[in-house]
C-alpha cells in the first residue's frame, strides 16, 4: 500500500519551481477543452525533475533537495543554542533551472526524454518541439558538441556563469535562465492546424534520435531529428486509404526488450476503443540484436513450411493462404536484413536500411476482443449532472501495453468515464507491408485480444454534497492518461480528472505464463484461477472535489526509482500542485512463494512453467482448433540454479602432528566448545547445501529426460499428422482424376444422344419430295417470274388503262364535232361495260394469284424447316 511521503517530498510541493510565471495567460476557462486533452507534464530523469508549467520547461536535482532537507535536519537536532533555520527554507532555497527555447511557444501537455537522455520532446495540441537537454558536467558537454546535438550546462564552476544567477527572494522564484537549442518538428510537411495526439521516442534508434508522432487523422509519421526535423523519415496511416468516422487517439510501442515482433510495433487507439497495430516500424538508421533477427527468421520459416500444406494448384492459379503469403513476404524481408549485417560479429549490431527494406508498414485491425468488455454501470438516476460542462463522454484516450516476464503482453484501454479495459495480447501480430498482396490481407483474420478486466476508477468524494440528490453519478469525465512504472512491467498508474490509481497486473501475469508452460489439470486449474483473478486497484492520489468545486485533474506522474531518493510517486495536481507518495517495494517474482504459488493453481509435479526472462519471440494461439506447430519447451533453460559457492573459513588455531600443540593450550573452555559447534553447524549447513545441490541436479536431468522423450513424442505425432495429410492428398489426387475420367465419358454420351436426336427429327428426303420441293419453286419462278403471271396480270391493267384513256378521247371528239345519235350511245354505254368486266376479271385473277404466292411462301418455309 502506499503511503505517506517522506517530509522532504511534501515541502518540496512549496517550492518555487511550481509558481505560475509572470506573464503566462490565464487558463482557459473552456473545461470541456482542458478535460478532453490528456496532460503529462512531469517527467524524471535519475534525479532530475521536468516539469512543464505552461510553455516553460523547467527543471531541479531532487537529490540536491534531499541533501539540503538532510542537512537542514542535522543542524536542527544538533542544535543547542538558538533558534535553527526550518526544514521549509532549506528546500525551498535549492536553486532551480529554467530551459531557455525559442520553439516553445505553445501550451505543453506531454513531456518526453529520449533514451540517451539528451533529447527532450515537448508536445502540443499542434506542435511539437525537441530540446537538448543540458549536459551535467564540463565532459559531457564536450562529448555532445563532438556529436549531433550540441547542449548547455546545468552548472559550471566559472564565475562568468555565476553571475547569470539572481540572488535573493526574487532572483530564487525567478530560476536560472539556461538558453537551449530546441527545434519545432514537422512545420514544413505538416498541415496547419492539424491536431497532434501523442508521440514516443522509438527505442530502436541508433543516436536515439527518432521521434514518432501521431496525428488525430490517424496518419504516423516519424523524424530523425538528428538529420531533418521538418520532413518525416516515414510516413504510415493507421486507416489505410479508406476514410474512417473515429480518429487516432493514443499510441504504445512495444519495448527495446519486448519479443517477437512485438519490439518493432507501434498500437493506436482510436476514440471508439478500437485498437491497430502497424508492424514493423524500424528506423532508418536502427539498432538490432543478432539473436532477436535470428528468432524471427526461425519463426517466419517454421510458419512458411507450416502453410506450404494448404497451398494447391488448379487449372487456373495457384491458391496461397494469406497466412503463406504473409509468412513468405516476412521471411524475405528478414533474410535480407541478416545478409545485410553478415555473419559473426557483435549481439547488438548498428545497421542503415535500404529503401527497398525501409517500406511503410500495413494497418493490422481493428483487434477483435474475445469476449467482449463488460460495460462500467452508470449510477442509476433520471438527474441530469450537476453542470452542463459534466457530461459525460466514453470515448477512448489513452493505450499502453505491458509485458510480463513470461513475454506475454497487457494493452490496457482508458476512457474519457474513468474506466479501464485490460486485455492479453496472446496472438501477437506479425510483420505486413503496405504494397503486399491485397486481396491476402482481406482475406487475413482479424488479430485477438483476450479480455480479462474491466477497471472503475470512480472515487466518492470525502466531502458529500447534500444539494445533489442521492444517486447522483461521481464518476470522472475527462482524459485518462496512463503511466507505467519504471520498476515493474506489469504496474502502471491512471490519471483522471479526481486522482490517480496504481494498478497493478502481476496477478494476471503469474497465472497466464503459468497456465500456458502447464498441460492437462494444472493448466485447467490455471485457467480458472485467471478468470476469478482480479487486478490490484490502489488510489495513491484523491483530489477531494468539494461542492461547487470542479475538479483537479491529476496532469502529470513521475516515479522516482533511485536508492537515496526511494521509490516514491510525484503527482502534478492542476494548476501546478505538487502531491507526493511512498510507493511499496515488491519484488517482480518472489522464489520463496512460487511452491506455495504453484501448488494452489494445480500444479503438477514435474511441470515447470517457461523461463520468464527469455526474450524468444511465441507464437501462442489457445484458440480451438488452432495450428501451433512453433514449440513452446515446458523445461526452462535457467530452470537449475547452480548451488552458491561454499565460504571457507580460515583456522583458527592450528595443532602440531605429534599432539604437543606448542602454543596451544589443551584445557577445554566454553569459547572453544562454541567455535567447536559453529564450525560442526558450518559443515552441516555446507552438506545441507551439497545434498540439495545433488538433488537438484539429478531432478533437472530427471526432468531433461522426460523433456526429450515429451519431444520426441510431439515431434512423432507432428510427423503422423503429415503423413495423414499426404495420404489425404494422394486420395484425393485420386478422386479427381476419377472425376476427371467421369467427365470425358459424360460428354462423350452427350454427343452420342445429340446425333441420335439430329437422325430422328431431322431425316433425310426421298426422291418423290425432292421433285416436289424442285417442283413448287419452279411454281414460284411460273408465277412471280418475268414471263409469269403477275407480269401478264401487269401488262393486262395497262392494256386497259390505255383503252378507256381512249374511251374518254372519244368522247371529247364527240362533244367538240356534235356527233349525236342513239347507236352512238349504245356503242358507247356497251364499250364501258365490258371494259368494266375485264378489270374485275383482272382484280379477280390478281387476287388469285396473291393467294397462289402465299400458299408458295409457306411451302418454301417449310421446306427450308424441313432441309
Amino acid at each position: 500500500m502506499a503511503s505517506e511521503a517522506d517530509e522532504w517530498v511534501q515541502l518540496l510541493s512549496q517550492h518555487p519551481i511550481f509558481s505560475e510565471p509572470p506573464l503566462l495567460q490565464p487558463p482557459c476557462s473552456n473545461s470541456e477543452i482542458k478535460a478532453s486533452i490528456r496532460r503529462e507534464r512531469v517527467v524524471v530523469q535519475g534525479t532530475d525533475l521536468f516539469v512543464a508549467i505552461g510553455s516553460e520547461v523547467r527543471q531541479i536535482d531532487l537529490k540536491a533537495c534531499k541533501d539540503a532537507f538532510a542537512e537542514s535536519e542535522a543542524r536542527r537536532l544538533g542544535a543547542q543554542t538558538g533558534a535553527p533555520s526550518p526544514n521549509h527554507d532549506a528546500v525551498c532555497n535549492v536553486p532551480w533551472v529554467r530551459l531557455g527555447c525559442e520553439a516553445l511557444t505553445f501550451d505543453i501537455c506531454k513531456l518526453l526524454i529520449s533514451g540517451n537522455k539528451k533529447l527532450l520532446a515537448a508536445v502540443g495540441t499542434h506542435d511539437v518541439a525537441v530540446v537538448v537537454i543540458p549536459a551535467r558536467s564540463a565532459a559531457a558537454a564536450r562529448d555532445r558538441r563532438s556529436g549531433a546535438f550540441d547542449s548547455a550546462r546545468f552548472s559550471s564552476d566559472s564565475d562568468d556563469e555565476d553571475r547569470d544567477w539572481d540572488r535573493g527572494d526574487s532572483g530564487l522564484n525567478k530560476g536560472r535562465w539556461i538558453d537551449c537549442r530546441s527545434m519545432l518538428v514537422g512545420n514544413a510537411s505538416v498541415t496547419t492546424g492539424l491536431r497532434i495526439v501523442d508521440a514516443m521516442w522509438h527505442a530502436m534508434s541508433t543516436n536515439c534520435s527518432h521521434l514518432v508522432v501521431l496525428h488525430a487523422n490517424g496518419m504516423l509519421r516519424m523524424y530523425d531529428v538528428s538529420e531533418s526535423v521538418d520532413e518525416p523519415e516515414q510516413t504510415a496511416s493507421v486507416f489505410g486509404t479508406g476514410f474512417s468516422a473515429t480518429r487516432a487517439v493514443s499510441l504504445t510501442m512495444g519495448g527495446a526488450m519486448a519479443s517477437g515482433w512485438t519490439r518493432a510495433t507501434a498500437y493506436v487507439a482510436t476514440s471508439d476503443g478500437a485498437i491497430y497495430a502497424l508492424c514493423p516500424l524500424i528506423p532508418r538508421r536502427c539498432n538490432i540484436e543478432r539473436s532477436w533477427l535470428v528468432s524471427l527468421h526461425e519463426t517466419a520459416v517454421l510458419d512458411v513450411r507450416e502453410w506450404q500444406a494448404e497451398e494447391y494448384e488448379t487449372s487456373e492459379a495457384i491458391y496461397s493462404p494469406p497466412e503463406l503469403v504473409e509468412a513468405r513476404a516476412a521471411a524475405t524481408w528478414l533474410s535480407k536484413v541478416i545478409a545485410l549485417i553478415g555473419d559473426g560479429g557483435a549481439e547488438r549490431v548498428f545497421l542503415t536500411l535500404p529503401n527497398d527494406l525501409l517500406r511503410s508498414p500495413a494497418p493490422q485491425g481493428p483487434f477483435l476482443m474475445q469476449p467482449g468488455p463488460v460495460p462500467i454501470q452508470d449510477a442509476e438516476s433520471d438527474n441530469e449532472s450537476d453542470s452542463g460542462l459534466d457530461e459525460k463522454c466514453d470515448d477512448a484516450s489513452a493505450v499502453l501495453r505491458l509485458e510480463t516476464p513470461g513475454g506475454l503482453g497487457f494493452i490496457v484501454v482508458a476512457y474519457s468515464d474513468a474506466h479501464l479495459d485490460v486485455f492479453a495480447d496472446l496472438e501477437p501480430v506479425i510483420g505486413r507491408w503496405a504494397n503486399g498482396n491485397r486481396c491476402a490481407s482481406r482475406e487475413r483474420a482479424m488479430p485477438v485480444l483476450a479480455t480479462l478486466a474491466s477497471i472503475d476508477l470512480t472515487i466518492q468524494p470525502l466531502v458529500t454534497d447534500d444539494s445533489k440528490p442521492p444517486g447522483t453519478d461521481n464518476r470522472p469525465s475527462g482524459a485518462v492518461a496512463l503511466v507505467s512504472d519504471p520498476l515493474s512491467g506489469s504496474v502502471f498508474y491512471a490519471l483522471h480528472p479526481h486522482g490517480a490509481h496504481r494498478i497493478d497486473l502481476r496477478t494476471f501475469g503469474t497465472l497466464l505464463d503459468n497456465a500456458i508452460g502447464q498441460q492437462g489439470i494444472g493448466a485447467n486449474a490455471a485457467m480458472e484461477r485467471l478468470s476469478d483473478a482480479k487486478p490490484s486497484v490502489q488510489c495513491v492520489v484523491h483530489t477531494n472535489q468539494c461542492a461547487g468545486q470542479r475538479p483537479k485533474p491529476v496532469v502529470g506522474v513521475a516515479v522516482i526509482d533511485d536508492i537515496y531518493l526511494s521509490y516514491s510517486l510525484l503527482a502534478l495536481v492542476e494548476p501546478n500542485q505538487l502531491v507526493g507518495a511512498t510507493l511499496p517495494l515488491i519484488p517482480e517474482t518472489d522464489n520463496s512463494n512460487n511452491g506455495e504459488r504453484e501448488g494452489q493453481m494445480g500444479r503438477q509435479p514435474g511441470q515447470l512453467t517457461a523461463d520468464s526472462s527469455s526474450s524468444a519471440p511465441r507464437r501462442l494461439d489457445i484458440s480451438p482448433g488452432a495450428k501451433d506447430v512453433v514449440y513452446v519447451p515446458r523445461l526452462p533453460p535457467l530452470g537449475y540454479k547452480s548451488p552458491e559457492e561454499i565460504a571457507i573459513t580460515p583456522p583458527r588455531m592450528v595443532l602440531r602432528d605429534d599432539g604437543s600443540g606448542d602454543g596451544v593450550t589443551g584445557d577445554v573452555s566454553e569459547a572453544k566448545l562454541r567455535l567447536l559447534g559453529e564450525v560442526v553447524g558450518q559443515l552441516r549447513s555446507q552438506l545441507s547445501a551439497i545434498s540439495q545441490a545433488h538433488a537438484s541436479m539429478r531432478t533437472h536431468l530427471d526432468l531433461q529426460v522426460q523433456e526429450h522423450r515429451r519431444q520426441h513424442s510431439k515431434l512423432t505425432a507432428i510427423s503422423a499428422g503429415f503423413q495423414r495429410h499426404f495420404d489425404q492428398l494422394r486420395q484425393s489426387q485420386r478422386r479427381i482424376d476419377n472425376l476427371r475420367d467421369n467427365a470425358s465419358r459424360q460428354a462423350m454420351r452427350v454427343d452420342h444422344m445429340l446425333r441420335q436426336l439430329i437422325t430422328h427429327y431431322q431425316p433425310e428426303l426421298t426422291p418423290a419430295e425432292r421433285a416436289f420441293v424442285q417442283e413448287v419453286r419452279g411454281m414460284e419462278l411460273v408465277v412471280n417470274g418475268s414471263s409469269g403471271y403477275l407480269q401478264s396480270v401487269d401488262r393486262l391493267q395497262e392494256r386497259l388503262k390505255d383503252m378507256r384513256a381512249l374511251a374518254r378521247a372519244a368522247n371529247v371528239e364527240e362533244k367538240i364535232y356534235g356527233k349525236s345519235g342513239g347507236s352512238f350511245d349504245k356503242e358507247k354505254q356497251e364499250a364501258e361495260e365490258q371494259l368494266d368486266g375485264i378489270e374485275s376479271a383482272i382484280e379477280h385473277e390478281q387476287a388469285a394469284l396473291a393467294e397462289t404466292c402465299e400458299r408458295i411462301a409457306e411451302l418454301n418455309i417449310r421446306l427450308e424447316d424441313t432441309s
